[in-house]
């Protein structure tokens, strides 16, 4: 079981892929594990075996919620495609496992989606059990987590890596949870994660359990603190202090209020954010409203050299546009990484698969670096305490992260606002295959705030040398503020 996942001196190292309480108690430093996250396209999923003896299931990696469970309802998955697939992930029965098992006992419904989006809105109901977990060749014991008794529009378990919404880092309520649980038995010296998604094209990525892999990014780890949610709930959210674009050359512009508050998600495929802060990117992306809430450009500009660069503190993580803009499959359309909401903002797979990003729950720090490869695992274990993780250096080079040169140039230009809040119906008719809990018929209605504070300064993009028009024609998005295929598609049709 697990053959790829990896258990060190101090860490546990399990690979994925296309799928406030301190602790008092003195911990030998442990060992980093090592899971494999398996890459299903537009999620990432994990093995882990549960009961004695393990029966494998396979479970979306989720950073942005907080309990593990198991077993959806395949009949209600979104469609027949994903009903079949949930059937391939496995199940848990509790009557065969020999540890034993304790339950069933309580009950949760656990709501997920963007609560601006009603399309994306799906639940699950839960009775809660206790067994051993397995991940990669470590195993948690008497964990507790929850077998679904209901669900809709559920086609995975979820295993989720972020803090209880109410009682945050404490880790202990309702239950311990994962995390938690690994650490009080020692797997690993302290709560903390690395996630490794790495790029669209790429079968695995890996979470590391307690340490940090310097074969897989560039540069320091930029050390972020970890702030409440828009609604003041506990999240794995930071601040985003900037967004920009490279072509050939690097155009940004600075994020405020809300703005800025943003939740790393790898359970979500889609970045959503807000209308004020996206804006700008979508003109220069040149992106075309689909008249059901998501934007899309000539699949093109995905094969071109450049990137959308998402800037926290002193430390940016630029997104190639292979990995930001997604093909589903049209031949002429692909759909760009981002929606809108006017909830809390979310960044999901279409920017994190960019980073490197190390989650401290202790010490309540994200540690950020630019994402690449450049060879096989160097895995440093964490300690505790305050210092848990420690200042090291990636081993990696730009090089490594597969940018390349050429293509169109940034330039600057000035778009005003609008001063007066404005509303946009649409109707769901069809669902993109990346949103796994869409549901069509759904008449959804966002109410997009004004910006009244000042013009503020965007990004525009014309042809770096050659001719060509660089204007583009234009079509309305939300309210007919961005049009047309936008410069940068022009420059591209003129290459």
């Amino acid at each position: 079981m697990f053959p790829r996942a990896v258990h060190g001196n101090g860490f546990l190292s399990v690979p994925v892929g296309t799928v406030d309480r301190p602790h008092n108690a003195k911990r030998q430093e442990g060992h980093p594990v090592t899971t494999t996250l398996e890459n299903m396209d537009f999620f990432y999923a994990t093995e882990i075996g549960i009961g004695t003896p393990h029966q494998v299931v396979r479970v979306l990696v989720d950073t942005g919620s907080s309990e593990l469970w198991v077993n959806p309802d395949c009949r209600t998955a979104g469609s027949a495609s994903q009903s079949q697939q949930c059937r391939s992930f496995g199940q848990y029965n509790p009557s065969d496992s020999t540890t034993p098992p304790v339950g069933p006992f309580g009950s949760e419904t656990i709501n997920y989606g963007d609560s601006s989006d009603e399309s994306t809105q799906t639940s699950v109901r839960i009775r809660y059990y206790t067994d051993d977990i397995g991940l990669g060749n470590a195993t948690i014991t008497n964990q507790t987590f929850g077998v679904v008794s209901s669900s809709e529009d559920q086609s995975t378990g979820i295993m989720g890596l972020a803090p209880d919404v109410f009682s945050g880092f404490d880790g202990q309520t309702p239950y311990s949870l994962l995390l938690n649980t690994m650490a009080d038995q020692g797997i690993i010296a302290s709560r903390t994660f690395s996630l490794d998604l790495r790029h669209a094209e790429a079968e695995t990525g890996a979470i590391i359990y307690g340490g940090a892999d310097r074969n897989k990014f560039i540069g320091q780890l930029e050390s972020r603190p970890i702030i409440r949610g828009q609604r003041g709930e506990f999240r794995l959210a930071v601040e985003l202090t900037t967004l920009g674009l490279t072509v050939d050359g690097s155009d940004n512009y600075e994020l405020t209020g809300n703005d800025t508050n943003v939740m790393l998600d790898s359970g979500t495929t889609l970045s959503r954010m807000h209308y004020s802060a996206v804006q700008p990117l979508l003109e220069a992306l040149g992106a075309i409203g689909d008249g059901e809430g998501y934007f899309v450009v000539p699949c093109d500009l995905r094969d071109a050299s450049g990137s959308v660069d998402f800037g926290f503190g002193s430390k940016t993580v630029r997104v190639p546009f292979s990995d930001f803009i997604l093909d589903v499959g049209d031949p002429n359309y692909c759909y760009v990484g981002v929606a809108i909401t006017t909830d809390q903002q979310i960044l999901g797979d279409t920017v994190l698969r960019a980073g490197y990003f190390v989650f401290d729950w202790d010490n309540e720090s994200v540690h950020i670096a630019q994402a690449a490869n450049c060879g096989d695992n160097d895995v440093v274990a964490f300690g505790s305490g305050r210092n848990a993780v420690p200042d090291i250096e990636g081993n990696c080079q730009e090089s490594d992260a597969a940018f390349t040169g050429g293509g169109p140039e940034p330039t600057r230009a000035t778009q005003t606002y609008p001063t007066q809040a404005y509303t946009t119906t649409y109707t769901v008719t069809s669902c993109p295959e990346f949103e796994r809990g869409c549901r069509t018929g759904v008449v959804t209605t966002q109410t997009i705030e004004a910006v009244t504070s000042r013009a503020r300064e965007t990004i525009t993009v014309t042809a770096g040398g050659g001719g060509g028009d660089s204007a583009g024609a234009h079509m309305e998005v939300f309210g007919g503020m961005v049009a047309g295929f936008g410069a940068l598609a022009a420059a591209m049709n003129a290459m």
